[in-house]
């Protein structure tokens, strides 16, 4: 292959990177697939997306320092979440099917949700009711739930 050189060469190999997709790792992508799908259909739970919950999500996708790839997967996957009729059982399976229920994955993810969920000031019992029914996909007991879902 021949050697780029000079302006030219410096352009093309900056543009060629610009323009490169990036990939995710295929476990990394379930990750943020599933946390940003469900994030979206718990902020959507009672209804309203909050301005604090968008806001949560924001900054949590600044938290992770996602790629390029990375974010596009987290906003799609919320918007996908947010729209509704998501199979929230279903995607905590597939997240179960990489991570175990007792791994470090699930208890990120869980904690997540339980955040957003309190990013208003207060968990309403929509959210409740959503958050329990993930806790019972991922191995954890209603009154377990309760204590840490709070008031």
């Amino acid at each position: 292959m021949a050697e780029k050189s000079g302006a030219f060469g410096w352009v093309s190999e900056t543009l060629g990177a610009l323009f490169k997709q990036e990939t995710l790792d295929p476990k990394e992508e379930v990750f943020i697939s599933v946390l940003f799908s469900l994030l979206g259909s718990l902020a959507r739970a009672d209804g309203v997306v909050t301005h604090e919950e968008a806001e949560h999500g924001e900054e949590l996708i600044e938290r992770m320092e996602l790629s390029k790839v990375g974010r596009k997967v987290a906003f799609e996957n919320f918007e996908r979440g947010r729209a509704g009729g998501l199979d929230v059982e279903g995607e905590v399976k597939r997240f179960l099917a990489v991570y175990p229920a007792s791994s470090t994955h699930s208890e990120e993810l869980l904690e997540a949700l339980l955040n957003l969920a309190k990013a208003d000031g207060r968990v309403r019992i929509p959210e409740k009711s959503w958050l329990t029914r993930v806790g019972k996909v991922l191995g954890i007991d209603a009154e377990a739930m309760r204590e840490r879902i709070g008031s």
